[in-house]
């Protein structure tokens, strides 16, 4: 049984980069957040409680006793993950009520966890851990809600699109709306990157456009190379025959070799000055890196959980149904803000490559 646990935790922390219950508690802990409306953000966003929701928590309160629920939670979906033998992510968000204030719950502290931090907790710390019937309860309605909003956006997927299977709700795929939606009557945290990334290039534009700046023959180089990056169709992973792309999942797959693309060309000796070790001042080091560096890399955790799934995804599934799942309407809404934020770039670096090109 031991050897079975540590296969486990093996494949989470393969999966993921940590054990089973770190990953858990941050799953969770996102599922929580949105929950109470709880905004710790210091940029952009005041810290403590949201504007128009008087009852969200404050630090203190969702120290003492929110993080708490994210364990119970935490707990319940490693209980769970381990006895279907899946990744935690795949635990199947309404299976957890069970384990949380129902069927299961008298099990939640019993036998070992082969996970982390939590591996040498005693049953005793266990049932401290899991508490009384007040902290279930919070536990449940977390969930609760959760199945709610998603039931609620399934009908109105229902009302616009072409009636496409669902699949079953795991806590990952939840997890995954409520950090590309954000906290309702909130921005997104990525929205600020993507501001950030557009003043950046609004400058350099301005920058380009006033005559105040002349880019050398090394910026021109660097802007064209760049610039293909940037126009280039997605085209990974591939796609089953018949399948017409590019697909959600290559749009998404795209953006972390953008990053990548532009981090190893400032690698290059001519062009390091347009990197993060490089000239902070240089309009066109400065527009780049804002994109590659902070609204692309927005993208980055989901990009990593994508691909995973898609590399799980059965032969014969179709790649509307695992996208319906796996790719909701809140990711695709910041893919498209990205893609936009990426296009505007372009555009300013195909200008600096290409000086006659509109002459």
């Amino acid at each position: 049984m031991a050897d079975a646990g540590q296969s486990w935790e093996r494949r989470n922390e393969l999966a993921y980069g940590m054990v089973a219950w770190r990953r858990a508690v941050m799953t969770c802990g996102a599922l929580v957040v949105w929950h109470t409306g709880y905004d710790n953000r210091a940029d952009p966003g005041p810290r403590g409680p949201r504007p128009g929701r008087p009852d969200a928590p404050d630090v203190a309160e969702f120290n003492s006793v929110w993080m708490r629920v994210v364990a119970v939670l935490a707990l319940a979906a490693c209980r769970a993950a381990r006895e279907a033998d899946v990744l935690v992510d795949d635990v199947e968000l309404p299976a957890l009520c069970a384990w949380v204030d129902g069927a299961h719950t008298d099990r939640l502290h019993q036998g070992p966890l082969e996970t982390g931090e939590r591996r040498e907790r005693t049953e005793e710390g266990w049932r401290e851990l899991v508490g009384g019937e007040k902290r279930r309860h919070r536990a449940r309605q977390v969930l609760v809600d959760h199945l709610a909003a998603h039931l609620a956006d399934e009908r109105d997927l229902a009302d616009t699109r072409d009636g496409t299977e669902q699949l079953p709700l795991t806590v990952g795929d939840r997890a995954r709306v409520v950090r590309a939606a954000g906290i309702p009557d909130l921005e997104p945290e990525w929205a600020g990157a993507l501001s950030y990334a557009r003043a950046r290039i609004e400058r350099l534009e301005l920058a380009l456009r006033g005559g105040l700046w002349t880019p050398t023959h090394e910026h021109r180089r660097f802007a064209g190379i760049l610039h293909r990056t940037l126009v280039a169709e997605p085209d990974f992973p591939s796609l089953p025959a018949g399948v017409p792309g590019p697909a959600w999942v290559q749009r998404v797959l795209r953006m972390p070799h953008i990053s990548s693309t532009y981090l190893a060309l400032t690698e290059l000796p001519e062009f390091v000055a347009y990197g993060p070790r490089g000239d902070a001042g240089d309009p066109l080091g400065n527009a780049a890196g804002s994109v590659a560096t902070n609204a692309v890399d927005a993208t980055a955790k989901t990009a990593v959980d994508l691909e995973r799934l898609w590399a799980a995804r059965p032969v014969d599934q179709p790649v509307a149904r695992w996208e319906r799942a796996h790719v909701p309407a809140p990711v695709r809404t910041q893919v498209l803000a990205v893609e936009q934020v990426v296009q505007e770039l372009a555009t300013v670096l195909f200008s600096v490559a290409h000086p006659d090109a509109g002459q």
